[in-house]
């Protein structure tokens, strides 16, 4: 059963190392969620200044110009990082899958094997047990 057990080993190796990879797409997903929310708190924040002064209304104009960019920018990011994460995810279940098959053949086979010895130890019980009948009947 030797090439099962590394076969599983390695499964599972490769099974953390995507789950990792996964863990770390979706920190950075996370992350430009939160860099969105920060340009949203910032918007407003200079919105509010704006209204308080004239001098804020007049420059806001090319501000939120750049904001609109900016935030064109964060959704971006934030639709290609949901799409790597969803792919990683579609490996981590793939992954996952190969491990279990792999797993079931083992334990089938296992018990394909330990079901035979079984047989084999049976039969040498029955045997066995004929032999003493047998000597029992000798005997009377």
């Amino acid at each position: 059963m030797r090439p099962f057990d590394t076969l599983i080993r390695l499964s599972e190796q490769t099974l953390d190392e995507k789950r990792k990879g996964l863990s770390q797409l979706e920190a950075a997903l996370a992350r430009a969620r939160a860099a969105r929310t920060a340009l949203d708190t910032e918007l407003a924040a200079e919105k509010k200044a704006a209204a308080a002064s004239i001098e804020g209304g007049r420059t806001y104009g090319a501000y939120a110009q750049r904001m609109i960019l900016r935030r064109k920018r964060a959704d971006q990011m934030i639709a290609d990082a949901e799409a790597q994460v969803e792919a990683a995810r579609e490996d981590v279940r793939t992954a996952f899958a190969e491990l279990k098959r792999y797993q079931i053949t083992h334990d089938a086979r296992l018990a394909k094997l330990a079901a035979e010895q079984a047989r084999k130890d049976q039969a040498v019980m029955d045997e066995t047990a004929q032999n003493l009948a047998r000597r029992k009947d000798d005997r009377l």
